[in-house]
């Protein structure tokens, strides 16, 4: 019931646990959708906490969110056991986890009396999302191994932007260590030693780098389906 997009975090750690609740969950009528929402309200209780910003707050609204991620992992194994993959499902999945990631960056930067950081921040996220949607480029010139570790509309981007070139091991590495469940789980921990303030560092940092590498991506791909739309 895994995932071939699946981040380490997801596969050693978040995994394993949400397919025991899984197991449980599928004794029940549970349509996956409802399940992507019920949990919606964990990402909100996060917020509550993190706004206040002293150190206990900030590491349970940090916990909270790692509990999400893994629960999150839930509404696709029920779908794939049941039968019920949809993509209306898989797009309001995409959705909560946008908005949870929103909510969070904004939620924390307020607690932190960061408010502006956080808010470009949300305002990064939410433009690369919309760059990463608007692509519809694949990659066609990686191995096997890179693009099932890639969701498809990450795959434009990482083809386009001449990450590449770089070499498939390294963006491979780069891939793994950005994803979403590893970013969370580190979140947790910078909470956990007190630096949260790194929290939003960070997410900005890679926020940007996303959002610069999406662009390029999407000037090239439109290049080149131009070319390729105009040739004789």
């Amino acid at each position: 019931m895994s995932k071939p997009q699946d981040g380490l975090v997801s596969r050693f750690l978040n995994r394993p646990i949400s397919r025991f609740i899984t197991r449980f969950l599928l004794k029940f009528p549970i349509h996956p959708n409802t399940w992507t929402m019920s949990i919606f309200v964990l990402p909100l209780l996060s917020c509550v906490f993190l706004v206040r910003g002293d150190y206990a707050s900030v590491v349970i609204g940090a916990a909270i969110f790692q509990v999400y991620s893994i629960l999150d992992g839930c509404d696709g194994e029920i779908a794939r056991a049941k039968g019920l993959e949809s993509k209306f499902g898989e797009r309001l999945d995409d959705f909560c986890d946008f908005v949870a990631s929103l909510l969070f960056v904004i939620a924390l930067g307020f607690g932190l009396h960061r408010p502006s950081e956080g808010i470009v921040c949300a305002g990064l996220i939410a433009a690369n999302e919309w760059i990463l949607k608007m692509g519809k480029s694949e990659v066609d010139s990686t191995s096997s191994g890179l693009s099932s570790a890639l969701y498809s509309r990450h795959r434009g981007m990482i083809e386009h932007s001449g990450l590449l070139n770089l070499g498939e091991t390294f963006v491979w590495w780069i891939v793994q260590l950005t994803k979403r469940d590893v970013a969370i789980l580190v979140f947790f921990l910078l909470a956990l030693i007190g630096r949260a303030d790194w929290i939003l560092h960070l997410w900005l940092v890679v926020a940007g780098a996303s959002l610069i590498l999406s662009g390029i991506a999407a000037i090239r791909g439109s290049v080149r389906h131009r070319d390729v739309t105009t040739l004789p």
